[in-house]
Parts: structure tokens; sequence; C-alpha cells
């Protein structure tokens, strides 16, 4: 009995060492899993961590790229950045007015990689000729020259050696005020802003049987729209536009201002209207935008009796529904034309409806090298909602006050004295001489009158790069004595002089005594230039040149990007986290 007693007391403690030894076993696992625990949740947050920095890395590589190429600071397609313990490896690549950067961000074995692409957006004009005309034409005098080819809405009349070595080239004129209009409008429509409005028009009634060489609608753009609109007239059928055009032509986007305006339409061939009969003016675009889309402003009111404007999805679909857009939108039709000549010139070849006392390669015209033509008419390439959208853009610098301007805002450098200004707008008369230089860092508003002589000098920033920028004035510019104006160092960078007055009959911008120009421009006036002035390139609504004065045509012109400075513009079209 008593060796089982002391039998069952070791087996009973052998079991209690066993249950220790297996709940410190079970104590052990618990710890170590535990620890292991703490230290995988260690290195998650750790490589959590890194992957965070990293991301930073890799965000501040972007921020630096973008504000080099804000700044205009040279940047090279490759670069890297230390931030502590994490490094950015940045690349730029570079396609017309885009960039695109891509940054990798490191920290130990953690990389995060962003993308971005990044747009200039510029105003892109095209100036195809030595000079372009409106309706108030060309006079040239005293071995005046033109090195390139003109354009003109009107007469071209030359005296005592006047020469164009291009070609000289005179379209159909118009009359001063259009037949039909209905040009109040006190409302924004808006259009191809879905799939249902692509497309929209406006009816007119013809006053007279005759061709019809121009019309304009009151248009504005809202964001950037892609692609040309096609500005169509068609005839009436059963109160809504024909399915198919009698003419055609196309307004480009970059010549439409944010801030609405008359765009004037020339075709290529002349449609012809019957008096009395019902026309429509259609604007046909190819797309829809919830961003970038089209406003031709209406009148509400809708008082042109027995004629409306209406939108669609698809103006030439045989099915297609027209809603009525509640009014009038504003537009004008000129019908019929006038003769138009070149005369006492000596060109290398021409069109014209008309010829006096002019050769061409040295025979009288007209001949092979100029035949009589009617050409289309070639509106001018900038409108008046682009000037205001620079007025804009000009103004968002500040308004020039003291020590920059005087008391009465007029901005006066003189003596030799050096100033960087822009963007911004001057409220009374600007006036550069005697050797002053002015480097132009965006774009330059003037409200009153423009006085640059006396050698002064005019450059851009060299952060344009290839862009160009505008000085314009409300008033007249005077440009004497051998001023000279030059770009950014980039042989596509021009400068601009602008005069926005309206005075048709007047000079508005003149140049005189050897003053060197580049680009100037005046939708609503007359360019004098005198006494052997010269330039790049001359539009006007008309031009005089006198007295040797000379205008050498840049083909660089022909794809001109103006911006509002070095600085602006620039819109981020994509920011993502790619692998």
């Amino acid at each position: 009995m008593l060796h089982q007693s002391r039998a069952g007391k070791t087996l009973a403690g052998q079991a209690v060492l066993l249950a220790i030894f297996i709940t410190f076993l079970m104590f052990v696992a618990a710890a170590i899993g535990f620890v292991a625990l703490v230290t995988v949740r260690a290195q998650l947050a750790r490589q959590a961590d890194r992957s965070e920095h990293a991301f930073i890395a890799a965000e501040a590589g972007i921020e630096d790229a973008i504000a080099r190429i804000i700044n205009a600071t040279p940047i090279p397609a490759a670069y890297s950045l230390t931030l502590g313990d994490a490094t950015a490896d940045v690349i730029v690549a570079a396609l017309g007015n885009t960039r695109t950067i891509t940054s990798v961000g490191s920290i130990g074995d953690a990389q995060r990689k962003l993308e971005v692409t990044i747009e200039l957006n510029t105003q892109g004009i095209s100036f195809f000729y030595g000079i372009q005309v409106g309706d108030g034409g060309l006079e040239m005098h005293n071995n005046s020259t033109v090195v390139g080819s003109v354009y003109s809405d009107g007469d071209i009349i030359g005296s005592n050696g006047a020469e164009i070595t291009g070609s000289a080239i005179v379209a159909g004129g118009i009359s001063e005020t259009p037949a039909v209009e209905w040009a109040t409008h006190n409302a924004d429509h808006f259009f191809a802003t879905a799939s249902s409005n692509r497309d929209i028009a406006q009816s007119f009634t013809a006053t007279a049987s005759d061709t019809v060489p121009r019309v304009s609608v009151y248009l504005g753009k809202v964001g950037t729209p892609g692609s040309n609109l096609t500005v169509r007239l068609t005839t009436d059928n059963g109160n809504k536009p024909a399915t198919s055009s009698l003419a055609s032509a196309t307004i480009d986007p970059s010549f439409v201002g944010s801030s609405p305006s008359w765009i004037d339409v020339s075709f290529s061939t002349l449609p012809s209207v019957t008096n009395g009969s019902k026309y429509w003016i259609v604007l046909d675009y190819n797309s829809n935008s919830g961003t970038n889309y089209w406003n031709w402003r209406k009148d509400t009111g809708d008082g042109y009796a027995n004629n409306t404007g209406k939108y669609t999805s698809n103006w030439s679909s045989g099915s297609a529904t027209w809603t009525d857009v509640g009014g009038d939108l504003a537009f004008r039709v000129w019908i019929g034309g006038t003769v138009k000549k070149i005369q006492d010139m000596v060109i290398n070849d021409g069109q014209a409806n008309s010829y006096v006392n002019t050769t061409a390669q040295g025979t009288a015209c007209p001949n092979v090298n100029c035949p009589i033509a009617t050409p289309p008419r070639e509106e001018l390439p900038i409108s008046e909602g682009l000037i205001q959208d620079w007025r804009d853009a000009a103004a968002s610098g500040g308004t020039c006050a003291p020590p920059t301007c005087n008391a009465s805002g007029d901005f006066v450098l003189t003596n030799g004295a050096t100033a960087s200004l822009g963007p911004i707008r001057v409220p009374g008369f600007f006036t550069l001489d005697n050797n002053a230089e002015l480097t132009v860092t965006g774009t330059i508003w003037v409200e009153g009158p423009i006085n640059l002589s006396n050698e002064a000098i005019v450059r851009l920033d060299q952060g344009y790069g290839p862009l160009s920028a505008v000085i314009l004035t409300d008033d007249v510019a005077s440009i004497s004595n051998n001023v000279e104006f030059y770009g950014s160092g980039d042989p596509a960078s021009f400068p601009m002089l602008l005069s926005a007055k309206n005075d048709p009959s007047g000079t508005v911008i003149n140049v005189d005594n050897n003053s060197l120009g580049v680009v100037y421009y005046a939708n609503n006036g007359f360019i004098e230039f005198s006494n052997n002035a010269t330039a790049k390139e001359a539009t006007a609504y008309g031009i005089e040149m006198d007295n040797n004065a000379e205008i050498v045509y840049d083909s660089g012109l022909a794809n001109t990007q103006f911006s509002a400075g070095p600085s602006a513009g620039w819109e981020i079209l994509r920011w993502r986290e790619v692998e």
C-alpha cells in the first residue's frame, strides 16, 4: 500500500511538472510570437515610413522641376536631388509646348515614382506675309520696299520706285457696313458642352442678290477647345438649316479670346444668295467637352423677325432635332463687293481685280505672272477678344504705381536708365528715350500713348525662350530715332507693339527715322513707316510707307507663340503615381 502511495505521488508530481513545462513552452512560444509580431510590425512601419519618405522625395523632384520650368531656370534633361537620406531622380521630356516630368524618389529599398505633364498655354498667331492689310489698303512711296509678300483687302498704290519683291495679292473689296446684322447681345450661349449641342445656327434673310464674301459671329471660348470650328452657310429647309452647305471656312481656336468679340470669317469660294430668301450661319464642331467649349453671344429678346438661333447634335443629319436657343445669336453678313486694284507698282507676281501702270518681272500687268483674279479676303489674324485677354493678363500683374510710375500713372525711363517691367497695366503714358533700356518680363498694357525715341532699346527677358510678347496701347504709338527691339535671343522670339485704338482713318502707329522694329499691329487704324524705318512684319487696317522705309519678312513669324510672360500660362494636365 505504501509503495502504491509513493508511486501515485511521483506520477502526480510528474504531471504537475509536465503541465508547468507545457505552460512555460506556451508562454515562450507566445513571447516569441509577440516579439516576431512586434518585429514584423516595426519592419512594416519602417517600410511604410521609407515609402512615405520616398513619395515625398518624388514629389519634391516634381515640384523642383516645375519651379525651374515656370521661372525659366535652365534645366537638364535628367538630374538628381538629395533630400536628407532620400534622393529624387528627375527626367524632363519636352514635346512642343508640353513637358512630361518623371521623378523617382528612393530611400533604402523603398521607391515611389510620379509622373506629371504640364502644358504652356500660348496664343499661336501666324503672320504669313511681310505686310497684311485690311480694307484701308497699302500706299508705298519714294523707294519704299517690302522684301516678302503682301496680302491686302484694299488697294495697293505705289509711286516713285515702290517695290514688292514677292507676291502682291489684292482681294475683292466689301462695303464698309454689313448688309444684314443682328448685333445686339445680352447673354452667353454656350455650345459643344454636350453631344446634344455640338452644332449651332442662326438664320437671316438676304437683303440683296449677290455673293457673300464675309460673315461675322460674336464668339468667345471657354478653356482651350482642341480643334477648328467650321463655319457654314446653308439654305433653309423648313425653318432649319439644310444638310449641305453653300460654302465653308474654319475658325482656329487660337484666334478667339475668352472675352467674346466679333470674329470675321471669309469664304474662299463665294456663295450666292437671293434677295428675300432665308439662309443659316452654322457653326459646326466635331466634339464636346465640359471644360473646353464655345460661347456665341445672343439677344434673349429674339427681336429679329422670322429668324432665330437653334442648336443640334449633328447639323448634317437628316434626322437632326433642332432646339431654339431662346433668342437671336449675334451675327453680321456682307453681301456684294467692290473692285480693288494694284497701281503704279513693281512686283514679282500678283493677283488682283485690276492693274494700273504695274509691272511684274519687267512686263506690264496683266500677264502670266499677274492675272486678273478675285482672291478671297484674308481677315486680320488677331481678334478684339484676344486683345482683351492680353489686357487681362497684363492687369493680373497689378497697376503701375510709384516708384515705378509717377503719381499720374505715367512710366518714364530716360537717360540710359534700365528697368524690367511686366506683366503690368500702365494707366498713363509710356515713354522710353535717350538710350534707356527696358527688359520686358510680361505683357504690358498702356492706356495712354507710347513714345519710344532716341536710341531706346526694348528687349524680351531671356526666359521667354522661343515665345513672343506683346506691348499694347489703347492710344497711339510713336517710334523714332534709332529705337531697337529684340526678342529673347531665341530666333523664334519677337516683341510685338500693338495699338488697339479704333481710328480707321487715322495713323495709330508712327515709325520714323531708322527705327529698327520687329512686329507692328493695328486692327483698326493705319501704321505709317518713313525715313528708313524697318520692321520684320506689319499688319494693320491700312499701312503707308515712305522715304526708303523697308519691311523685311522673317519666315519665323509664320508660327509665332505669344505668352503673357516667361513664367505665365503653365497648366498641369496630369499628375499621377506610376509603377
